[in-house]
């Protein structure tokens, strides 16, 4: 953002109403401004009808051999609980060949069905199905194609070691943030006193830990949480698996959105919850005690920090050179972050290298996202690296159609 959109998101940015309808005029009066549809310098491969989801999960497989991905089979439209959408995986030279393993109606646009690799395994993945009207989730060999088992819950994030796995009421996240939960002909918003978060063993489904929204609520109550509607949202362990973070989110009586940050170890004890400032967007674990992430610290402003689990204690990074809201990736080896940009007033997309070293930005690949691509429909990149190449792969819509986009910055002088 420039000083003055920065300028103008600050006063706003409480009023969620109007801060969409600042930026809907803005981007329709400078939409007549024609754009490339993309822009890279570096060897990318498009792959069309196809994206991955969230940036929190790599869809490339631990030996770098596979490449997940969700096949679209539906018009980009509101969804109802009978549309369903492929997952499968891509192999072969630079993933080009594609290979189906079932349909799932458990998806979002946004998320897609949380397909992901279960832990360390290049044979097994964990994905969201519908059963008999209920989100529940499954664990499926690729090899084989043969159903190890069904969980009884949806999936959110399976651990490193691949024995856990954690879950939420997606039904309450749909109602709360439309397009980042589950949708099913009878919406379960259970009381909040049975409404859990939850910490669970794979292969036995015993539940480790869980706490409810109600025993959620108690721990150091805000004023704007009366009378509000509350769910948890995001989760994903550290690259051990022996510890996890998990937002608690309410919407106000003025449909302000809050967010608190909870870490917890997988059998429920030192519960921690992190000092932000009533908002904290998108995270990654940097290392097993430091989650890296877009939020606001109290007295220093919304900005990408460094932040130590059950300390508290941080760094603040890019404040003169990355002053927007991404989603990102933090490599502590390579010095680096990739992150993204939503779309800017022209709806052009960014990839974005930051070097943590020298605060230098290096733009990686320009998108711009048609303007039907907006809502809960909007196609946000979503980088995520491949583990130990200079690839990354993204989600795209920049020609129309959602595309799955892998790029090789390998020639990059970082």
């Amino acid at each position: 953002m420039n000083k003055i959109e920065l300028y103008i998101y600050n006063l706003v940015k409480n009023n969620p109403r109007l801060k969409q309808k600042i930026v809907d005029a803005y981007q329709f009066l400078l939409g007549f401004i024609p754009q490339k549809q993309i822009f890279c310098e570096y060897p990318f491969t498009e792959r069309r009808g196809f994206f991955y989801g969230f940036h929190d999960k790599s869809p490339f497989s631990p030996n770098g051999e596979f490449l997940l991905a969700h096949r679209v089979l539906i018009e980009p439209r509101e969804l109802n609980c009978n549309d369903e959408i492929e997952v499968g995986f891509f192999r072969g030279n630079n993933w080009e060949e594609f290979v189906p393993i079932d349909k799932t109606k458990g998806w979002n646009w946004q998320m897609g069905s949380m397909l992901q690799w279960r832990g360390v395994s290049n044979d097994e993945v964990v994905y969201n199905i519908l059963s008999d009207g209920i989100h529940i989730s499954r664990v499926k060999n690729i090899r084989t194609n043969n159903v190890v088992r069904d969980l009884p819950w949806p999936i959110v994030h399976t651990s490193h070691n691949g024995l856990y796995g954690c879950s939420y009421n997606f039904h309450r996240a749909e109602k709360a943030m439309p397009g980042y939960g589950l949708i099913s002909e009878i919406p379960k918003y259970n009381d909040i006193s049975s409404d859990y978060f939850r910490i669970f063993n794979i292969d036995t489904s015993e539940v480790l830990f869980q706490i409810s929204l109600e025993e959620i609520i108690r721990i150091k109550p805000h004023p704007s949480m009366e009378n509000a509607f509350h769910f948890f949202h995001h989760s994903l362990f550290n690259p051990s698996g022996t510890r996890l973070f998990f937002l608690h989110r309410w919407l106000d009586k003025n449909e302000r959105r809050w967010t608190r940050m909870f870490s917890v170890d997988v059998h429920g004890d030192c519960l921690y919850l992190f000092p932000m400032e009533e908002m904290v967007s998108h995270i990654t674990w940097a290392s097993d005690t430091e989650i890296f992430s877009y939020l606001r610290y109290p007295g220093e402003g919304d900005g990408y920090y460094l932040v130590e689990d059950q300390t508290g204690k941080h760094k603040r990074f890019f404040k003169d050179t990355l002053n927007s809201d991404g989603h990102p990736t933090f490599s502590k080896n390579d010095n680096f972050v990739i992150t993204d940009s939503y779309p800017d007033r022209f709806r052009n997309q960014y990839l974005i290298l930051m070097n943590t070293q020298t605060n230098r930005r290096q733009n990686l690949l320009r998108t711009n996202l048609p303007k039907k691509y907006t809502r809960f429909l909007q196609v946000d990149l979503h980088p995520r690296l491949h583990p130990f190449k200079r690839i990354a792969c993204v989600d795209s819509a920049h020609n129309g159609v959602h595309s799955l986009i892998t790029l090789d910055f390998t020639s990059l002088n970082l």
